[in-house]
């Protein structure tokens, strides 16, 4: 299964100069825990990424007035990413080696296009897994002849 078959398309997101409380407002209104940040509002070139950890801890738990604090001094400039394409497991392992939950789904030129989470690949992974069990558990034809076709054979 590729990523862009489980991913989330086209999310919200940011701008370096943009508050903190901006992001967390995105947050709030799309009920999410993450943010893109892109480099301008015509260049959606991943630049940074904003959780509700790192508002909490970099803003919050500062003191900090999330109005006045900026993106840029609170986003996780590291950026991991993977492409549409990537398989579902290489977004898996990226996330299981970086410890991440998230992560941008970028084009060829590193433009966002989506965003995979850990709650994605599980659904996944669940409805793969439910829909191979409807299919163990259904009959065969064999199975759904009367036992007197069946022993006829016999």
């Amino acid at each position: 299964m590729k990523v862009q078959e489980i991913m989330t398309r086209d999310p919200d997101c940011c701008l370096p100069g943009d508050s903190a409380q901006k992001a967390a407002k995105i947050m709030k209104q799309a009920d999410v825990g993450v943010v893109p940040v892109v480099a301008t509002g015509l260049d959606q070139k991943v630049v940074g990424i904003v959780t509700d950890r790192d508002l909490c801890l970099s803003v919050v738990a500062e003191g900090s007035d999330p109005a006045s604090v900026i993106i840029e001094k609170c986003m996780t400039g590291k950026i991991v990413s993977c492409q549409p394409n990537d398989d579902v497991q290489r977004a898996a392992q990226l996330m299981e080696e970086n410890q991440i939950r998230r992560i941008p789904v970028v084009d060829e030129d590193n433009k966002i296009i989506g965003i995979v989470s850990l709650a994605d690949i599980a659904q996944s992974v669940a409805s793969r897994a439910g829909e191979t069990l409807k299919g163990i558990s259904e009959p065969s034809a064999e199975a759904s002849k009367p036992r007197s076709e069946q022993e006829s054979k016999d």
